[in-house]
């Protein structure tokens, strides 16, 4: 019996230290999720896996304190555009939200569809899953080719329609050029129609072999540029460059919905980010109707925790409160390489319940060990101090 017992104290020991898997089915296995494809080859089919079941909340519910921001905001009355590869409204998350505009109704590849449900997905029971605004609507606008090939000219004119069509905020599948007359002129149209565009900063990879893809082009003027980050606010050596960026925001090992189903993806990258950014200031613009887009801009920046590029700060972006040090320092113009910071105050709290966790179960295991026989050998009877020690009476 004595033996079962430490073995079980052991094993729940292990498993209070060991982090938890990245999903769990709803039977309580583990499971891994599958990738989103950024674009199909020429021979592949449309994307008709259902991902995978989970109910486990991804890093970023947390990391971005949404159950907190959620009591003020969640983006009711404020729509957001994606242009990009599509938008379904297969999954449960998004059904009966999306207005598209021509053939974005259909999403070959599904990346477009991971994009609206990071910014807008709606909780439903038994997820964990939810995105950042869950109730703004999601406006589908077509940006790239059927099997999601770039194609600048049509993304430039995704802004454009997706402007003209009312959308409060706006964010791109690839980065804009902000040297190109057709994205300048996109742009004119979105500040007419006081839409808020935001951008990536970075593409989401770079090409397999070869060499290093150039940086990133430089985002338009009056764009909001997002650059991707992990759950410890830093970017790997390898990820692609940039040339400018005005906010970091969670995009690495996203969870989110695909186009078929209401099985769950992960995917990474600069335009997850951007969809992430778009869903806060759709909470801005849901809790402060009066700000125009370039306002909403400024807020994101002004409550970003500061550093040597802003991290978004939702609550803060939609109640006003700025971090109380310094304000934010501006991106540096050529390619960098974020460093790593601390963990994010989730990170630290988790850290915590696990310590006092693992305390609380280290002096569960020396009462066992040691007073529980000692008190058997006595039959439990009181013991008294002699010259040599306590014994029983």
């Amino acid at each position: 019996m004595r033996r079962r017992t430490h073995l079980l104290l052991c094993v729940t020991v292990v498993a209070a230290v060991l982090p938890g898997p990245l999903a769990h089915a709803d039977d309580g296995a583990t499971v891994a999720l599958p990738g989103m494809p950024e674009r199909l080859a020429a021979d592949q089919k449309c994307t008709s896996h259902r991902g995978h079941i989970t109910s486990q909340a991804p890093w970023t519910r947390q990391a971005l304190g949404l159950d907190q921001v959620w009591r003020l905001s969640r983006g009711r009355g404020v729509s957001i555009a994606v242009v990009g590869t599509g938008v379904s409204d297969s999954p449960a998350v998004l059904r009966g939200r999306v207005k598209a505009l021509g053939d974005a109704d259909r999403d070959c590849v599904g990346r477009g569809t991971l994009q609206a449900g990071l910014a807008a997905g709606a909780a439903t029971t038994g997820q964990g899953f939810s995105g950042v605004a869950p109730q703004a609507a999601v406006l589908a606008v077509r940006g790239t080719g059927i099997r999601g090939e770039p194609d600048a000219g049509r993304l430039a004119a995704g802004v454009r329609e997706a402007a003209e069509a009312g959308a409060d905020v706006i964010t791109v599948t690839a980065p804009l050029d902000g040297a190109d007359k057709a994205v300048r002129a996109a742009m004119a149209v979105a500040a007419h129609e006081d839409a808020l565009v935001v951008v990536p900063a970075a593409v989401d990879s770079v090409p397999r072999g070869g060499s290093a893809a150039p940086p990133a082009p430089a985002p338009p003027a009056g764009a909001l540029a997002v650059l991707d980050t992990g759950p410890q606010g830093g970017r790997a050596d390898d990820a692609p460059g940039y040339r400018h960026a005005d906010l970091s925001a969670p995009g690495d090992a996203l969870v989110g919905p695909g186009p078929v189903g209401d099985g769950k993806w992960t995917g990474s990258g600069s335009s997850l980010a951007a969809a992430v950014a778009a869903g806060a200031a759709a909470l801005v613009r849901s809790y402060q109707p009066e700000l125009t887009a370039a306002q909403v801009r400024a807020r994101l920046l002004a409550t970003a925790y500061p550093g040597d590029l802003p991290a978004l700060d939702p609550y803060g972006a939609v109640s006003g409160v700025t971090p109380a040090s310094a304000a934010p320092r501006a991106a540096h113009p050529g390619p960098v390489r974020l460093p790593v910071r601390p963990d994010t105050a989730g990170a630290r709290a988790t850290a915590y319940l696990v310590a006092a966790g693992a305390g609380a179960t280290a002096l569960l295991v020396a009462f066992l060990a040691v007073v529980l026989p000692r008190g058997r050998s006595r039959r439990w009877r009181p013991g008294r101090l002699g010259p040599d020690g306590p014994r029983a009476h």
